[in-house]
């Protein structure tokens, strides 16, 4: 055999195991469906019988290399490159300390932890063994946030002055998820609102700013909409047994998820264990008395917040403002970057954003031009981010060139850093917060 001429063989395709069997590593595991030559998964840990099931015949797995419990797993000899660990918020810590101290390298589901106090082991774990983590802030992977930052990098709009974002999170999105749902309540979560829908926003503000970080933070915030005395006069407990007004309300359970079952439904069978395939069915779990998500929204007892803004005073004396405004009629995330010759202006959902810069000669005084991220998005709803980063932690386990973006643990903390203290803040009435 000519030597010279043999290729060199391809790379074996990085061998992972699923901890934590819901939405998130189910859309983070496609990859090892559509390229197993990249990805293979090779166990799975999963409290809930039937997700863990599931995961065993969609990747062939052998019954031994499907566990209960994190214990299970870290009995066994360490059998693959690393772990997707996509267990709950109150349960990422606790989950990965033992999964770095038995070698597995780690794709970590924000947030990485609840609080710097609970997430500093977790950082001190990661340096002792020198396993690799990543945090999964997939927007850092959207065309879109990555166009502007290069835009910003490239001096185009001079020096940045201030940077606002806003996350209206959608009424239907907000019904399900925050309001009936799992995340309503930080003990059964374990994350504030804020940690749990917008740590990727603010992580993004902080990789716009690069190098300048925070000096201070502050912020305010509460619940306005959904309790108990914004209830219209006679409405129910339940939508499908006992509220006149149902027919009449934007959150009713049986239009939400019955009459327009693309509206997040698939989120209230998922988190309730059902598969219906008939109306009749549907309507049967929904009107169970227990079932979370056909009770009122104004009688879910949340004690999240349902809208909250932030304020981010720079080292360089550049501002930063954020707001999340929960059951807005739209989904949207908006940024508009002003800096000392020029802005940036767009929206996440409209795939475009807009660059002026400053021009005496031009009508007007500026020129404009649009950026269209369409294209390379095309409509889906993390732009394309979740498939981009399991790629980037593949690179990163084969020592390959990775995104310039590549958000490893060290990297997110400052974006973490600044939830943390914008929920203490809001906590102690808006007092502000040494970064």
């Amino acid at each position: 055999m000519n030597t010279d001429t043999q290729e060199a063989a391809a790379p074996q395709p990085i061998s992972v195991i699923i901890v934590g069997m819901g939405a998130r590593a189910s859309i983070y595991s496609m990859v090892a469906l559509t390229n197993p030559e990249l990805l293979r998964v090779v166990g799975v840990v999963e409290t809930n019988p039937e997700r863990r099931d599931q995961a065993r015949i969609m990747f062939d797995l052998p019954d031994e290399h499907c566990f209960n419990s994190v214990d299970e797993l870290v009995a066994l000899p360490r059998f693959a490159d690393a772990v997707i660990n996509c267990t709950m918020d109150r349960l990422h810590v606790q989950t990965s300390l033992p999964l770095l101290r038995h070698g597995y390298d780690l794709l970590l589901e924000k947030p990485y932890a609840l609080s710097d106090e609970e997430g500093q082991p977790l950082i001190e774990c990661a340096r002792e063994t020198g396993r690799k983590v990543m945090v999964c802030h997939v927007l850092r992977y959207t065309p879109f946030y990555r166009a502007m930052r290069r835009v910003i990098a490239l001096g185009s709009i001079g020096e940045v002055i201030n940077i606002h974002m806003a996350n209206q999170v959608g009424y239907l999105h907000e019904s399900v998820s925050f309001v009936r749902g799992k995340y309503a309540r930080e003990e059964i979560c374990g994350s504030c609102m804020l940690l749990t829908k917008c740590s990727h926003d603010l992580d993004i503000m902080s990789w716009l700013m690069g190098e300048n970080t925070p000096a201070t933070i502050s912020s305010v915030g509460g619940v306005i909409q959904f309790k108990e005395e914004k209830a219209p006069e006679g409405a129910g407990t339940h939508c499908l047994n006992n509220c006149p007004l149902e027919r009449d309300c934007p959150f009713s359970a049986r239009r939400l998820y019955i009459e327009h079952p693309l509206r997040w439904s698939n989120n209230v069978w998922h988190d309730t264990n059902n598969a219906p395939s008939t109306d009749e069915e549907k309507e049967a779990i929904l009107r169970q008395p227990d079932n979370p998500f056909s009770r009122c929204v104004y009688r879910c007892n949340i004690s999240i917040v349902d809208h909250q803004s932030v304020l981010i005073h720079f080292r360089d004396g550049a501002t930063g403002t954020f707001s999340m405004n929960g059951g807005a009629s739209t989904p949207r995330r908006i940024i508009h970057v002003t800096g000392t010759r020029g802005e940036i202006y767009g929206d996440f959902e409209e795939e475009c954003f807009h660059v002026r810069q400053m021009d005496p000669a031009a009508p007007g005084g500026y020129t404009e031009r649009t950026l269209d991220m369409s294209d390379f998005q095309q409509g889906d709803a993390h732009g394309g981010g979740d498939r981009s980063i399991v790629l980037d932690f593949i690179a990163l386990l084969r020592g390959e060139r990775t995104s310039p973006g590549c958000p490893t643990l060290e990297d997110s903390i400052t974006g973490h850093r600044m939830v943390f203290l914008a929920e203490k803040s809001r906590l102690a009435g808006g007092a502000v917060q040494t970064f």
